[in-house]
């Protein structure tokens, strides 16, 4: 091998590293990232990286405020009815919330864009075992959020101090939504 090829070689080589150990780098646990992000300190505030200071209220008229979610991991699913990755994940969703609710996890799912009447939203319930709180989702929850999330479903799920820790635009499942609580209780 001639000089430089061999010199090209070892270039190429570096690049693949410094790839790679930039890869290991940006991939931090839940504890860590929270500690970049203000470590114990709350986090509810308006900005993409913290859970808004609103109030949520639920279908059942339950108004989940920043007070009773402090301390608390929060998962927000935004969805609508006629979503069909929305309909596949939402058994998941309900049995991750079974499970962990008792643990200091609240889920709400955020309706988007639909105008279904609560007899049609409880049927809808009913048949995809959607049991965890859903809330509308108007201006003030739109604005708080930035706009709503271009993809549907859209999860979100933060620490508790209010810090966003993880987001998945698309489906998850069961699964994946469990690793990145577990890390957070």
């Amino acid at each position: 091998m001639n000089n430089t090829l061999r010199t090209a070689f070892r270039i190429g080589l570096t690049g693949l590293a410094l790839i790679a150990l930039a890869q290991c780098s940006t991939s931090k646990s839940a504890n860590e990232r929270a500690a970049k992000s203000g470590g114990e300190e709350g986090c509810y505030q308006d900005g993409p990286n913290c859970l808004p200071p609103i109030d949520f209220i639920d279908e059942n008229g339950t108004v989940w405020t920043p007070e009773l979610l402090k301390g608390k991991v929060v998962v927000i699913n935004f969805w609508a009815t006629w979503c069909k990755p929305c309909q596949h994940e939402i058994p998941d969703l309900a049995r991750v919330h079974r499970k962990y609710k008792e643990k200091g996890v609240v889920m709400l799912g955020l309706l988007m864009t639909d105008n279904i009447d609560k007899a049609k939203l409880k049927a809808f319930s009913t048949k995809y075992g959607l049991d965890y709180p859903v809330v509308r989702v108007g201006k003030d929850i739109s604005r708080a959020f930035g706009g709503h999330p271009l993809n549907l479903p859209t999860n979100f799920v933060y620490g508790r101090t209010g810090h966003l820790m993880f987001d998945s635009p698309g489906a998850i499942t069961a699964g994946a939504l469990e690793r990145e609580i577990k890390e957070l209780l």
